[in-house]
């Protein structure tokens, strides 16, 4: 949360901005929880993962891509479960191990 509130309105330099090619969003809630949570999943075919503009996961950016990541990831890096918007909560769901 205070990743998002300190860049709610602003840009960080250490991320391209896609807002010219589709959009930004995913990016930036990717960006946050990374903040939260600090494991990248590089695995090439289903990670979760952002090197730079050209070396990212599709699921870094797409938003499709990061929920299917999200929900079904079982190995290393964020996860998550579908919820609706009452059962919405801050966690840290991270697993470190494979």
């Amino acid at each position: 949360m205070n990743y998002a509130k300190e860049w709610a309105f602003g840009r960080n330099p250490k991320y391209y901005n896609y807002d010219s090619i589709g959009g930004d969003c995913t990016n930036f809630i990717s960006q946050c929880v990374f903040s939260g949570c600090n494991i990248m999943n590089y695995s090439k075919q289903n990670g979760w993962y952002y090197i730079n503009a050209n070396d990212k996961s599709p699921s870094w950016t797409g938003v499709q891509f990061f929920y299917n990541f999200l929900c079904g990831n079982k190995s290393v890096g964020p996860y998550g479960i579908e919820c609706s918007q009452n059962e919405v909560e801050v966690r840290r769901y991270c697993s470190t191990f494979l």
